[in-house]
């Protein structure tokens, strides 16, 4: 029986059709790292104790004893930096030693990364309200939707924004660039110049690739399908693709490749086919019910009509 086919077909024609046009949204394309959430009893601020408050506070250069969260909190940026904040504070909760912590993190932080590490639960807790509360259309454009994040974290984390979220704002940057329609790829119109503005996009980007998820050939390969503009004629896309699988697939992946593109071509034209019959069908009945089944009383042309579609049915998928 070739029913339970087809029903898998469009599926999976459906399922392949959101996978390549799915891009556009900030959370579809990549979504941003999540910070693990305190719980309700860990919002209290803690307050740290104070040392020698009569004496200048010397800053404990790192050394080697140093642990690597000690060092990631005096020296890293970014998702790094938050990683080791939010072990921090996870650790000291666990263990109930927070001021002790606090203490002596005062004694290795200056003093902008110390408020930093201090104020933390609140500032996380402030953000992660604002966003739930913030109220921005679904219609709203990518950068308004970037804007308004942007703006919330600029006031709960003021300029220690750019120091925890750079990694986040390359990436919308990023992201900007491309849903410009003056953007670099949708001035292209042949493959070379596609593909040349493709390597020189990814030797930019360079170390962020790795925060791009775009580090291995298979991600660069599938983002590179999602920018061809639909200006493109057929054969030039065709063509990138063919390039673009030689240049960062394995031959194996760009067979499964042809494999799976037959295949859905098949299950197309199996449904266009099946779609042409069934609209062939709808007007011969049409016609006869019309003409030589006119005196068919309606509970009977119902019971006829539904046998005739079972045939065509029957017949069509036992071929």
């Amino acid at each position: 029986m070739r029913l339970p086919l087809l029903l898998i077909s469009v599926a999976f024609i459906g399922s392949v059709y959101f996978f390549i046009t799915n891009e556009n949204e900030l959370n579809a394309e990549k979504q941003e790292s999540a910070i693990p959430a305190l719980s309700e009893t860990d919002h209290s601020t803690i307050q740290p104790t104070d040392i020698a408050p009569n004496k200048t506070k010397e800053k404990i250069p790192v050394n080697e004893d140093m642990s690597e969260p000690e060092t990631l909190l005096q020296d890293a940026q970014g998702q790094t930096l938050m990683t080791a904040i939010t072990s921090f504070w996870q650790q000291c909760r666990r263990e109930n030693n927070c001021d002790e912590l606090l203490a002596e993190q005062q004694l290795i932080l200056d003093d902008a990364r110390y408020q930093l590490l201090v104020n933390f639960p609140v500032n996380q807790q402030n953000e992660q309200r604002l966003m739930g509360a913030s109220l921005i259309s679904q219609d709203a454009s990518l950068a308004d939707k970037i804007a308004n994040v942007k703006g919330i974290r600029e006031l709960v984390w003021a300029d220690d924004a750019a120091l925890l979220f750079q990694q986040q704002d390359a990436y919308y940057d990023y992201r900007l660039s491309l849903a410009d329609p003056e953007s670099r790829f949708n001035q292209t119109q042949n493959a070379d110049d596609f593909i040349n503005e493709y390597n020189a996009m990814l030797a930019e980007q360079g170390d962020d690739l790795d925060s791009f998820a775009l580090s291995s050939d298979t991600a660069k390969y599938e983002e590179a399908l999602h920018l061809i503009p639909p200006s493109m004629p057929e054969d030039e896309t065709a063509r990138i693709k063919a390039e673009l699988a030689s240049q960062y697939l394995t031959a194996n992946e760009r067979q499964s490749i042809v494999n799976r593109e037959q295949q859905v071509d098949k299950q197309e034209q199996e449904i266009t086919d099946y779609q042409q019959g069934l609209n062939q069908l709808e007007a011969t009945l049409a016609n006869e019910r019309a003409t030589s089944k006119q005196t068919m009383s309606d509970e009977d042309w119902l019971a006829y009509k539904a046998d005739r579609l079972y045939q065509y049915r029957l017949n069509f998928f036992s071929l």
